[in-house]
C-alpha cells in the first residue's frame, strides 16, 4: 500500500489501473485505509485526479475515496473537510457515473459520525439529497440519494429542522408508488414526534399502498407498520387510532398474503406493537364494553396479522 501511495502522490505515471488496485486495496480494512491516509499528499494527488478533464479517471479517484470514506471517525472528520466541496459539485453532474458515486461516498461519511454530518450540513448537503430526489431522471442516481438521506438521517436526524424533513416527506410521498426505499425515509422520519406531516392522512395513505402488490413486499411492510405504530404513539386523538383499524379491516387481506409468503421473517412483534399502541390511545381494556372496535373485527384484524 505504501509503493501504491507514493506513486499516486508523485503521479508517476498514474492510470485508472493504478487507481483501480488502490481501489480494491483500500477495502481490505482500517489498516489499509490509514496507511494510504499517513503518505503525505496522497489524498491530495486523488483530489488532483478528481479535477481530471478525463472523466474515466475522474471516477476512479472517487472511488478509491468511496472506500476510504469506510475509514474510522478521525479519517472520516477529515476526509469530509477536504473532498466535501469538490464532490458537491458533482452531486448534479451530468455524467450520472460521477453524480452517482458522489453521493455514494458522501453517505458512507455520513455513517461514520455526527461531526462529518455537521460539516456537510454546513454545505447545504441534505437539501442538496433532496433535491437530486425530487428532480434526478436517473435510476440509479435516485437510488443512491436514498442510501445517503438513510445514513444521514441515522446519524443527524435530531439536529435538522422540521422544515426541511417536511420538505423530504413531501418528495417522499411522490415516491411512495415507484421507490421502495420511500417507505424506510418515512419511518426514519416517523420517529421525531414534532412533524406535523405525520397524521391520519398519512395513514389512510400507507394503507392504500399496502394494496399496490407491485411495489409491495415485506421489507416495505415493515417500515410501513413501524411508521403507523409511531404515528399513532405520538397522536393524542382517537382519529389516527381509528384510521388504523379501518385500514387493517380495508388491507388485512393484502398484508396476510404478503406475510404468508414471508413466514421466515417474523413480524408479530411490529404487528402487536401497533395494536398495543391503537388500544393505549383508545383507552381500551376489554373488547366486549368500548366504542371502537367490536370483539369480531379484532379477530378478523388478528387473523390478518398473526398468521
Amino acid at each position: 500500500m505504501k509503493n501504491l501511495a507514493l506513486e499516486i502522490k508523485h503521479r508517476r505515471k498514474v492510470t485508472i489501473k493504478h487507481l483501480k488496485v488502490l481501489k480494491h486495496a483500500l477495502l481490505n480494512g482500517q489498516e489499509f485505509i490509514l496507511s494510504f491516509y499517513q503518505i503525505q499528499g496522497a489524498v491530495d494527488s486523488l483530489l488532483h485526479f478528481m479535477s481530471s478533464k478525463n472523466e474515466g479517471v475522474q471516477l476512479a479517484a472517487i472511488e478509491c475515496i468511496c472506500n476510504m470514506a469506510l475509514g474510522d471517525k478521525k479519517t472520516c472528520i477529515k476526509l469530509t473537510k477536504i473532498i466535501t466541496p469538490y464532490l458537491m459539485i458533482y452531486i448534479n453532474s451530468w455524467n450520472f457515473n460521477l453524480s452517482c458515486m458522489s453521493i455514494w461516498t458522501l453517505g458512507n461519511l455520513c455513517d461514520s459520525n455526527e461531526e462529518s454530518c455537521k460539516l456537510l450540513q454546513n454545505q447545504n448537503f441534505f437539501c442538496t439529497l433532496i433535491e437530486s430526489l425530487k428532480n434526478s431522471t436517473c435510476d440509479e442516481v435516485i437510488l443512491n440519494t436514498f442510501y445517503a438521506l438513510k445514513l444521514f438521517l441515522k446519524t443527524y436526524i435530531y439536529q435538522l429542522e422540521i422544515e426541511e424533513l417536511n420538505k423530504l416527506l413531501l418528495v417522499c410521498f411522490e415516491r411512495l408508488n415507484f421507490w421502495k426505499e420511500s417507505f424506510w425515509i418515512v419511518y426514519q422520519i416517523s420517529c421525531r414526534h414534532d412533524c406535523d406531516l405525520l397524521n391520519a392522512n398519512l395513514i389512510k395513505q400507507l394503507f392504500f399502498s399496502v394494496q399496490d402488490e407491485d411495489i409491495i413486499d415485506i421489507k416495505c411492510l415493515v417500515a410501513i407498520l413501524r411508521t403507523i405504530g409511531n404515528i399513532v404513539a405520538k397522536d393524542n386523538s382517537s382519529y389516527s387510532a381509528n384510521e388504523i383499524i379501518i385500514g387493517l379491516k380495508n388491507s388485512g387481506p393484502f398484508i396476510r398474503n404478503i406475510l404468508i409468503k414471508n413466514r421466515q421473517i417474523n413480524l408479530n412483534d411490529e404487528c402487536a406493537w401497533v395494536l398495543g399502541n391503537v388500544f393505549n390511545v383508545l383507552q381500551i381494556t376489554e373488547l366486549h364494553n368500548n366504542n371502537y372496535i367490536t370483539a369480531e373485527d379484532f379477530n378478523e384484524i388478528c387473523n390478518y396479522l398473526f398468521v
